[in-house]
């Protein structure tokens, strides 16, 4: 009976040490899964914001060229056929030199806007809320449709990395309104608490759903606003109304 007790006592044991040792393994496995997630995920995440950050300065390289070089160059045209048609007395040749005038001021006007939307100069000079309301107020005078903006008391100063991040998701929302939502009004709200500072967003537009749109988008559009919220760690939500999109972005401090 003593033997048999210290066999069946020896088998209860190490039933018990296989057991614990495959919960172990279980254990280990799960954690070795969770850990390599999490750093796929940071290396994802840092790979998306050194893309972001080389699309920002190449627009920054490319906007320099085209205000320092192609403006400049464009300028100097103009100014020279300034000088023509203050010289020329030939009435044909006066019109003729008008007519190009003409079409180089629009070129040089051309390159002004592309050197803006690639990166707008009082982003950096005077930040974000100044620079969006001047964005604002160049699309209220050509669309059809009238945005405004409301800044209820903010006095925040939204750092230069997120900033620009913000400008892109707000720019990329307001050209996606004006190609595809056929809205006749958007409003943009501006308000910070001590621990957020909130954009919100509303259109009379066509109603869609933001995840189902994104998950069946070939274009990049969505994308790019889900990217760039990643990468300033914002909190995005869709609120339902009864006309229209409502978007509320939320930024920690």
């Amino acid at each position: 009976m003593d033997y048999s007790s210290q066999v069946g006592s020896l088998i209860i044991i190490g039933t018990g040490l296989i057991v614990i040792l495959v919960f172990v393994l279980l254990f280990l496995a799960v954690f070795y899964q969770t850990n390599l997630l999490k750093i796929k995920r940071k290396e994802a995440e840092l790979l998306l914001k050194t893309s972001l950050e080389s699309e920002k300065k190449e627009r920054q390289r490319i906007a320099a060229d085209i205000h320092d070089g192609v403006s400049g160059d464009l300028n100097a045209v103009r100014n020279f056929i300034a000088i023509l048609l203050r010289t020329e007395t030939d009435d044909e040749k006066k019109q003729m030199f008008s007519e190009i005038k003409g079409g180089v001021e629009a070129a040089l006007e051309n390159t002004r806007l592309v050197s803006y939307k690639l990166m707008p100069p009082l982003l950096e000079k005077a930040g974000f809320q100044p620079a969006f309301k001047d964005y604002l107020d160049r699309i209220n005078t050509s669309a059809e449709a009238i945005f405004t903006l409301t800044d209820n008391g903010s006095g925040y100063q939204i750092p230069a990395e997120q900033a620009y991040e913000l400008f892109r998701i707000l720019q990329e929302f307001t050209s996606n309104m004006m190609k595809y939502g056929k809205v006749t009004s958007c409003s943009f709200i501006f308000s910070d608490s001590p621990e957020h500072y909130q954009i919100e967003i509303q259109d009379n537009g066509i109603p869609f759903n933001f995840k189902e749109q994104y998950a069946i988008s070939r274009g990049a559009g969505l994308k790019n606003i889900s990217s760039r919220i990643k990468v300033i760690e914002a909190d995005f939500e869709q609120i339902p109304v009864e006309k229209g999109n409502k978007f509320v972005i939320s930024v920690k401090k």
